[in-house]
């Protein structure tokens, strides 16, 4: 008998451990899930925590689903407070009147919604200075425009007039660069267009024989377009500079301050 009543025993210990290893509780001896914490140990001993109690919880389910405040988390995090905020991101990239976006892989992300950005203006020079003018070097010449954006993906517009200073008529471009010399590079922003990096704004600059009266004065060119880029800087403000294809020496004369000149970006995003 003695036997059979230790073999008993074991096998009721063993059952009883096995019935409390499927719920684990923390500060807590009435778990709800299969691991409950109680973090304020203010839950009742028997029965459903009602009222404020679960508001310290966490929970894990028996579908894997945790439960913050909240002991039947219906989806994989279910977060309740009774306080605001309730959660807190931080990652480098927030700032206020941004929201969190998702890309397709589900990865989050702050972005600063349309709603809240505004038309950006080009920054133009002020007088005195040197107008652009080619050189016949083959490296884009600057404009001495250029604009600043925060991320996201803007509209461009340009509107640009020349006055053309020989009798040849040529095809003109325009591109947006990161630098302000050299060549043209793009390092905080791509273009969205099927021309990619090539992408330019042009027009044609008419030589004398198209002009009655042929001077300078009267003979304008004007290029205009409108670029999507996505500017993919990590600065709250990144600068992009408007650069101007080379000619033959004194093909063009570019004033920036030119009544006709527009410059802006509208947000897409």
């Amino acid at each position: 008998m003695k036997a059979e009543h230790i073999c008993l025993t074991f096998l009721f210990t063993l059952f009883g451990f096995g019935s409390f290893a499927q719920q684990t509780g923390i500060n807590t001896k009435n778990p709800k899930g299969a691991l409950h914490v109680d973090a304020k140990k203010n839950n009742t001993a028997t029965g459903t925590p009602t009222g404020t109690q679960p508001d310290d919880d966490f929970i894990i389910d028996a579908n894997g689903n945790v439960g913050i405040g909240v002991l039947l988390p219906s989806v994989k995090l279910h977060l309740k407070s009774a306080t605001s905020p309730a959660i807190t991101i931080v990652d480098g990239t927030q700032g206020a009147g941004k929201v969190l976006s998702s890309d397709a892989n589900g990865v989050g992300t702050w972005i600063m919604p349309p709603s809240s950005k505004t038309a950006k203006l080009g920054d133009f020079p002020t007088s005195p200075f040197v107008y652009p003018i080619p050189d016949g070097t083959g490296i884009p010449v600057y404009s001495l425009l250029s604009i600043t954006l925060p991320p996201g993906e803007w509209a461009v517009n340009l509107g640009l007039v020349f006055d053309n200073l020989g009798s040849n008529t040529f095809w003109q471009n325009a591109y947006l660069s990161s630098a302000l010399s050299g060549a043209v590079v793009q390092t905080n922003f791509t273009h969205s267009g099927p021309a990619g990096a090539n992408t330019s704004y042009a027009g044609v600059l008419a030589g004398s024989v198209a002009f009655i009266p042929n001077a300078v004065t009267d003979r304008k060119g004007f290029i205009t377009g409108r670029a999507i880029i996505t500017v993919t800087g990590n600065l709250p403000n990144n600068t992009i500079y408007l650069m101007l294809e080379n000619q033959a020496v004194g093909a063009y004369r570019f004033n920036p301050l030119a009544p006709e000149n527009y410059f802006y970006a509208f947000p897409l995003n």
